[in-house]
């Protein structure tokens, strides 16, 4: 049988939220612990998983892993999304959250980086100012849902760093979002804290690493694209954040530029929902709000987040 896209997203999410053991929800209902709804987790002899009775799982990818390209998976998995692909395939590209100065072990390029030289230089982003390159990036698996097997998987984007989130789009791509603002210095040749987008195909081949600037430098979080104009809502990872879209001059070419907006309450600028002070947005109340353009959105200071503030944005205890 073949899973639709559709029903695999919302089954595996409804799975996820039974497992995270959430009790409740701030202003909602109380939510049924795992024990109420699955039964006792029973204690896995391998050391990996805990699941209730009747559940299982399939480890299809480890650090270290051979990939069928020659790399290496690397380490820090993080966000990641599912794509339909041809004859019941799912496509999943995978963020791999790795951090400056990493370990070489993290990487995809091997203990002393001798794969690196099998790249070409236009399919790595950032190849480090001594010799050793950001080894954050993107894998791409490919799995066969009807005989529940890894089918291949391969590097998809290399020599960025700390991909944390970012979004699956409509048009069959994964952004993958930079959390981090690292500048060119003893490590980094390049700047960073951009998204990347990256196509979710079986090719085995690596996504051109274009920093889509025009989107804004900043610790990015999470994307989401309305599908029915393209516009992409941005999150961001800081204690001071704000929330961003993204108006592309071309709705599903990202590349080609567009124009970077702050969300702002309506009425009340310069609002700090955070409530840390003194409470100033109580649950549950309703709010409009407007969006307001930003300039100089790469942002040499890192300073995006106040510049909206001072010019009436929102601020988020970290939006993400």
């Amino acid at each position: 049988m073949t899973i639709p896209r559709r029903h695999f997203l919302r089954t595996s999410g409804a799975f996820a939220l039974g497992m995270v053991g959430l009790h409740s929800l701030v202003g909602c209902r109380r939510w049924p612990a795992p024990t109420d709804r699955f039964g006792v987790l029973e204690t896995d002899p391998n050391g990996v998983l805990d699941l209730p009775p009747g559940f299982s799982y399939r480890i299809i990818s480890r650090v270290g892993d051979r990939m069928d390209d020659g790399f290496f998976v690397p380490g820090a998995h993080d966000g990641m999304a599912t794509f339909p692909g041809e004859g019941g395939l799912t496509i999943v590209v995978r963020n791999h959250e790795v951090n400056v100065n990493a370990d070489a072990s993290m990487g995809a390029f091997g203990p002393n980086y001798e794969l690196l030289d099998t790249l070409a230089e236009e399919d790595l982003y950032d190849a480090g100012s001594s010799g050793r390159p950001c080894l954050g990036g993107t894998t791409t698996l490919i799995y066969d849902t009807q005989a529940q097997r890894l089918i291949s998987h391969h590097l998809s984007l290399a020599g960025t760093l700390r991909n944390c989130a970012g979004g699956p789009t409509p048009w069959n791509t994964w952004v993958s979002c930079e959390e981090t603002v690292d500048r060119p210095g003893e490590v980094c040749a390049r700047d960073h804290g951009y998204p990347f987008e990256v196509p979710a195909t079986r090719e085995p081949r690596l996504a051109r690493p274009v920093p889509l600037k025009a989107m804004g430098r900043f610790n990015h979080e999470a994307v989401a694209v309305d599908p029915h104009t393209g516009i992409v809502y941005q999150t961001e990872d800081r204690d001071d954040s704000l929330i961003y879209r993204f108006i592309p001059s071309v709705p599903g070419q990202l590349a080609r530029g567009g124009r970077l907006q702050a969300l702002a309450v309506e009425g009340r600028a310069s609002l700090d929902t955070r409530n840390w002070d003194e409470p100033a947005v109580e649950v549950g109340h309703v709010m409009r709000v407007r969006w307001i353009d930003m300039d100089d959105v790469e942002s040499p200071e890192d300073n995006l987040r106040y510049i909206g503030y001072e010019n009436g944005a929102a601020r988020l205890a970290r939006g993400e």
